[in-house]
């Protein structure tokens, strides 16, 4: 049952609005009804009967009066409530009998069979408390008459006309059985096309239902004929009518039909950012009173109505005795509610629910469109960090395949007029000297190309890359490695290898650093970079394009990026890079 959803600190309260402006007059009729119940009590201590009979009778009407003032309370918008308390008046009248007042025996007789009705009542209007449909309207109002028009002949007709009651009881009783047979296959009627959700609630609400009924008046023929006497019949009907509204508010507080939030509370609870398409359907159906509340959507490409798992809605499920509303977004259609529509009897309730409904869903489209754009933005910059990559590759492969073979050659020139017979000495020298500055041109190259794309990392991977790196640097280093270079794509290794570059040269150039660290680890499908040094520390990715540039690429394949650096206490980088499997 949703009773409440956090929202930040103080959550927000789903709660029945209509509930709390109930619930004042509920608490006053409780207080009248135990005041009744004393008043009951009070009498039968000095009545002409033993006392447990008004006793008894006061705790049945207890029964009734709690389950129909907790069925109210619940569910403020259902009829069972009210039921429930007109069957209680109608057991407090027929125990007031017993108190030996003639008036109240009198009004007794008038009602003594009433509790059989209102029983029929709710077993036809369950759950919304408000009966579907002309066959249910004319069986209960024939109920109604069986108890209170067929009972007027066995107090009006005087004792001595025998003949004429036999008749008008078994009048009563034939007409009687009648409406039990049309309860009974209106009941299974509606249980056979009923949602199997509501099927676990209502089969057996509606076995005892009807068990009581017939076994109110027929077990005091049965019980005598096997010998028991007054105090067990009366005793045994008690008690099957005490079970009557334990069972109906049991139906009540079982599965969704315990209503408990209004449209606006709903919509309160439907603005979290929790909230999903799942939840939005359970909060719908909870809320309203029907677990068999189906959310649908509306598909424009398809032209069908989908449900949460993508599948297409049955067309049962938009047909009688299941009702469909529309939900709309202005005039474009984007879902749908479908309901049991002898569960909810109030279309307005859903149209209140549906427009809640259509802002979520259109949360739900704007949302999804941002997660596209976002999706979208996200793999345009992978695409460039992968062009940037590509390109870094080609021109490291255009600068050694051609550049450097270039100057191998003019060096290979420069030696051989230096070396020539007929060159003179001052032209051998000048030669000498061209090949020594070709030399270091070509070294300056191959510097720049390892820079651009170190064959170390191209041809043995970034664990051997980065020993490289460590070996070079000028300040004692410590390399730890527990990566296997064949599980990670060309992208995540380039990356963390200029990761590493780039904090190894701030760490020499920049923080004065006596020792730094490197460790590589790959877990769940994640590569951690880390690089620390005990420098002067102060570091900060705003004040230089390097490590700017590194948070960019992190963001762009989907890591994370952290840069501690106190002021006097060395910096460490800790890098964190998504990597395939």
């Amino acid at each position: 049952m949703i009773r409440s959803t956090d929202k930040g600190a103080g959550g927000v309260r789903l709660r029945a609005v209509r509930a709390d402006a109930l619930r004042p007059a509920l608490i006053l009729l409780a207080v009248f009804a135990v005041v009744c119940g004393g008043l009951q009590l009070a009498v039968g201590a000095v009545a002409p009967v033993p006392f447990w009979i008004p006793a008894a009778f006061t705790a049945v009407y207890a029964i009734w009066t709690a389950a129909g003032v907790i069925a109210w309370w619940r569910r403020p918008m259902s009829g069972t409530g009210g039921l429930l308390l007109a069957g209680a008046v109608a057991v407090f009248v027929g125990g007031a009998g017993n108190l030996g007042l003639p008036v109240l025996t009198e009004i007794s007789t008038v009602f003594a069979t009433f509790i059989l009705a209102v029983t029929v009542h709710l077993l036809h209007a369950f759950p919304s408390g408000r009966l579907h449909g002309a066959f249910s309207v004319a069986t209960v109002a024939t109920g109604y008459g069986v108890t209170l028009l067929l009972q007027m002949p066995l107090y009006l007709l005087p004792a001595d006309q025998s003949a004429l009651l036999s008749v008008a009881t078994v009048v009563q009783s034939t007409v009687g059985l009648g409406v039990m047979v049309a309860t009974a296959v209106f009941l299974i009627r509606r249980l056979r096309s009923a949602d199997p959700q509501n099927v676990r609630v209502l089969l057996p609400l509606y076995l005892y239902g009807i068990l009581a009924v017939v076994l109110i008046p027929v077990s005091a023929n049965v019980l005598t004929l096997l010998g028991a006497d007054g105090v067990v019949i009366g005793g045994t009907q008690l008690i099957v009518l005490a079970g009557i509204p334990i069972a109906f508010l049991l139906g009540v507080l079982r599965g969704g039909f315990a209503q408990t939030a209004e449209a606006d509370a709903l919509s309160a609870w439907l603005g979290n950012a929790g909230s999903t398409g799942a939840s939005v359907a359970q909060a719908l159906a909870r809320s309203l009173g029907d677990d068999s509340l189906r959310v649908a959507y509306w598909s424009e490409e398809r032209g069908v109505f989908l449900d949460s798992a993508g599948a297409e809605v049955a067309e049962r499920e938009q047909a009688p005795p299941r009702l469909w509303q529309e939900v709309r977004v202005e005039s474009r259609l984007v879902g749908a509610i479908g309901y049991d529509g002898r569960m909810l009897t109030d279309p307005e309730a859903v149209r209140r629910a549906g427009r809640v409904l259509a802002i979520a869903l259109d949360r739900e489209r704007l949302t999804a469109a941002l997660v596209a754009s976002n999706e979208a933005l996200q793999l345009s910059r992978l695409r460039i960090v992968e062009a940037a990559d590509r390109e870094r590759g080609r021109i490291a492969r255009d600068l050694h395949d051609g550049l450097q073979v270039q100057l191998v050659l003019l060096a290979l020139e420069a030696q051989q007029i230096a070396n020539s017979q007929d060159a003179p000495p001052s032209t051998a020298a000048a030669a000498t000297a061209l090949r020594s500055r070709i030399d270091a041109a070509a070294a300056d190259l191959r510097r720049l190309v390892h820079a651009v794309l170190p064959s170390a990392l191209v041809e043995r991977g970034l664990t051997a890359a980065t020993e490289d790196l460590v070996d070079r640097l000028d300040i004692p280093a410590t390399l730890v490695s527990d990566v296997d270079d064949r599980a990670l794509d060309p992208a995540t290794a380039r990356s963390a290898y200029l990761i590493v570059a780039e904090a190894l040269t701030n760490a020499v150039k920049h923080s004065g650093a006596r020792t730094v660290r490197v460790s590589l680890a790959r877990s769940e499908g994640v590569l951690r970079v880390g690089v620390s040094d005990d420098g002067r520390g102060g570091a900060r990715v705003e004040n230089g394009s390097g490590l700017k540039g590194l948070t960019d690429r992190v963001d762009a394949l989907g890591g994370a990026f952290e840069l501690i650096s106190p002021a006097g206490a060395g910096t460490e980088l800790r890098v964190e890079l998504p990597c395939a499997s």
